[in-house]
């Protein structure tokens, strides 16, 4: 798989500027960029503009500088507009190419009071863009030390595919930045994310509805029509899933839209649910299941057991199913045709022995397990993608997992989008010890599931779990970790293991809970192993 990160146009003339000096990197992007326009807004100075790609970027100045610049990047945003969409998408959105600074106007807020300057782009094209966006990082920085030649420091920072920019940005241009901060982040390869949400989303297509395309979407609008037909079919899907396993939990039916033949059938749905999911990484909680709990009554054990686990795949499924979907649509109009490929994949070895043996009663047993995985192996539609596609899907950057910098990554452990894998692929590069890195885990509480009567209550996704949900962090966690990567900036190091579990303990919560465990670890995302 080729490793390139910028336009073979630009990668000669750049390149070995870079590698040589600062000066030169700085001269060699800053030339492209326009002169921002600033404005005096309250205390703060706030330029905007659009670098040589066409990216909006904007940089705040506040009026009390300390001489740290942080430079965010915003995670993936969908390529296509969207309708109105109940559940996934309940107003309907336009594709957004703002520019942004910072995770959320609090934190903006907070940081700027504190004396930094912040800094971000909106990137040139949405959907899954981490080359560009590392060049458009680039030209911020230089944009801003033009404009601002206070700044001594540049701490960069980012979530989801940000988090894959920010760990980029340091493995290439080292020289560019003093600390990083990927969150919840993306590693390694696209390859691997789209890989986990189209093997989910091709296993929801097997067992549950065989006209679910999942990939090789037409031309045009009648391309995104099916799009949003896919969609449509996944929420049937999962609604009726919802509704069986509500009205019989035990033994819930399986969808009408379902080809499966009746033996597979006989099988609880729930059990086709969960193998689905184990075998493309989806978490086993979610917001509203912790995968212990049970209600009083008949139900106190085998609901933790065997239920709980299959309803926190059906919560987060949505979210990995519109990534594979909306996402999946997106890169393909990009790519020029089909670019995932599961015709070789071998489904059986996706599912890990432990989750085989932890969860076989929720699987209803070895026969079924055998029976399912088979089912899946036999009738699936296998794809294979178009070739030129593919390849120029897989030129994009690959990262190596170089630690340059001092970093501080954090991230969920029940992350829906970005499985905490993800981050574990960067510990393994990088060594678990490494003084460079340290990992913040973001904890789920050890039991959280709310029932009414013999029913589960399904929290909102507005107060969602810690631990749980896509890049689920609170202000204090936030502001903890650019305290942390800001400090290690100015300094050239990170605190110490005790300091941080010091900052760590006074933000910490009854439920929230992070932890800095160098010897805890997670299932790294299946293309990565």
């Amino acid at each position: 798989m080729k490793t390139t990160l910028i336009r073979k146009s630009l990668a000669t003339a750049v390149a070995t500027a870079l590698i040589a000096t600062f000066s030169v990197a700085t001269t060699q992007f800053a030339a492209a960029a326009d002169t921002p326009t600033c404005n005096t807004v309250g205390t703060n100075q706030i330029c905007t503009g659009t670098d040589d790609l066409g990216a909006k970027y904007e940089i705040r100045m506040p009026s009390k500088f300390n001489g740290t610049l942080m430079l965010w990047s915003h995670g993936i945003r969908y390529a296509v507009p969207l309708p109105a969409i109940p559940v996934v998408n309940p107003v309907a959105t336009a594709v957004n190419m703002a520019a942004e600074v910072a995770p959320s106007e609090a934190v903006a807020n907070a940081l700027l009071a504190q004396g930094y300057a912040l800094a971000g782009s909106g990137f040139n094209r949405q959907g899954w863009n981490a080359e560009d966006a590392v060049i458009s990082n680039i030209q911020v920085i230089n944009t801003a030390k033009t404009q601002f030649p206070k700044i001594k420091k540049v701490t960069a920072w980012g979530v989801s595919m940000g988090g894959f920019i920010t760990q980029s940005l340091q493995e290439q241009f080292p020289a560019m930045i003093d600390a990083a901060a990927p969150l919840c982040t993306a590693t390694n390869t696209p390859l691997a994310e789209f890989k986990y949400a189209g093997d989910f989303l091709f296993g929801i297509k097997t067992f549950f509805d065989p006209t679910i395309m999942g990939s090789g979407y037409a031309a045009g609008q009648a391309g995104y029509m099916q799009m949003i037909g896919d969609i449509q079919k996944v929420l049937t899907v999962f609604g009726s899933i919802s509704a069986a396993i509500t009205a019989n939990p035990v033994a819930p039916a399986w969808p009408a839209s379902s080809t499966a033949p009746a033996a597979l059938q006989a099988i609880p749905v729930r059990s086709a649910l969960l193998l689905v999911g184990l075998m493309a990484g989806i978490p086993t909680q979610s917001n509203s299941f912790d995968a212990s709990s049970g209600p009083a009554g008949p139900l106190e054990t085998s609901f933790g057991l065997a239920i709980s686990p299959a309803l926190a795949v059906l919560e987060n499924g949505v979210q990995g199913a519109m990534l594979a979907i909306v996402g999946t649509y997106g890169e393909e109009l990009k790519m020029g045709g089909r670019f995932y490929d599961n015709s070789k994949t071998n489904w059986a070895t996706q599912i890990s022995q432990d989750d085989l043996d932890s969860y076989n009663a929720a699987l209803s047993g070895t026969s079924a397990i055998t029976a399912m995985i088979g089912y899946l192996t036999v009738a699936g539609q296998r794809v294979t993608a178009d070739a030129i596609a593919k390849a120029r899907f897989e030129s994009q950057y690959v990262q190596t997992g170089q630690v340059n910098v001092p970093t501080v990554a954090m991230t969920g452990m029940a992350d829906p989008i970005v499985p905490p894998g993800n981050t574990q692929w960067l510990i393994d590069k990088a060594g678990k010890n490494n003084k460079k890195l340290v990992v913040l885990w973001n904890k789920t509480p050890e039991t959280y599931t709310e029932f009414n009567g013999q029913s589960p209550v399904s929290k909102s996704p507005a107060t969602p779990t810690n631990g749980t949900g896509h890049c689920n962090f609170t202000l204090d966690q936030l502001l903890l970790v650019a305290k942390i990567a800001n400090s290690a900036a100015k300094s050239g190091k990170l605190p110490s293991d005790k300091s941080i579990n010091s900052m760590v303990a006074k933000v910490n919560t009854w439920d929230t809970t992070l932890v800095l465990d160098r010897d805890l670890a997670a299932t790294p995302l299946k293309y990565n192993q």
